[in-house]
């Protein structure tokens, strides 16, 4: 990619996966098992670029989505197929919950939220500690979508100078596996910070150590 080098790149990338290993430990007490977390893909582009928001299909797509609030201006976005979420609120919610129809109704989406918070907050916690920046995320929302919808609204509510990075990821337990899309968008201010702490060698140093911890 034309705007972030080999160095820079892997800076993203390598905060994003300690991001999301920190999530993996957060759900594990969470779920009361342990759970994995394995990276599958990585991409970055520019928001204006014709590249399709997500790769799932469906009609009724689980778009999870926290702004990004402080010094530096973002969304992080996280995408279920309704099967995958299916998947994760049985695994979450305790039997009495899920043998009671009220119960789940009222429940189902929260568990998505209260997951979503998990994963997105320990993102952002990584990016806020690793580029010293204070920011944090704010409350999350669920928007269930067909891919055309979400394509859609993606054009409809994501500023085109923004970049757009595309993480699919494996969480994966004795019990459970679930591949969400983890999306963050970001504007050329964040892209700017990425490069300033990838200029510094030691930065990089710490990361790769990190990485094979």
């Amino acid at each position: 990619m034309e705007n972030l080098n080999t160095t820079e790149l892997f800076a993203a990338k390598s905060i994003i996966n300690l991001g999301l290993s920190k999530a993996a430990e957060s759900l594990s007490f969470f779920m009361k098992e342990q759970i994995r977390f394995n990276e599958l893909s990585f991409s970055i582009n520019k928001i204006n670029q014709q590249v399709d928001f997500t790769s799932k299909s469906g009609n009724n797509i689980h778009l999870l989505i926290t702004s990004i609030v402080g010094e530096l201006k973002g969304v992080c976005c996280l995408i279920f197929t309704e099967e995958e979420a299916d998947k994760l609120r049985q695994a979450a919610l305790p039997k009495e919950i899920i043998d009671d129809p009220a119960l789940m109704a009222e429940m189902s989406d929260a568990i998505l939220l209260e997951v979503d918070n998990i994963i997105s907050a320990s993102v952002i916690t990584q990016f806020s500690n690793i580029l010293k920046h204070n920011i944090h995320g704010g409350v999350p929302e669920l928007k269930k979508l067909s891919v055309e919808q979400i394509n859609q609204y993606a054009a409809s509510n994501f500023l085109q100078e923004m970049y757009i990075i595309n993480f699919k990821t494996q969480f994966e337990s004795a019990q459970l596996n679930f591949n969400p899309e983890f999306i963050w968008l970001f504007d050329n201010t964040f892209l700017e910070s990425v490069k300033s702490f990838a200029l510094d060698n030691s930065n990089i140093t710490r990361l790769e150590i990190n990485s094979t911890v």
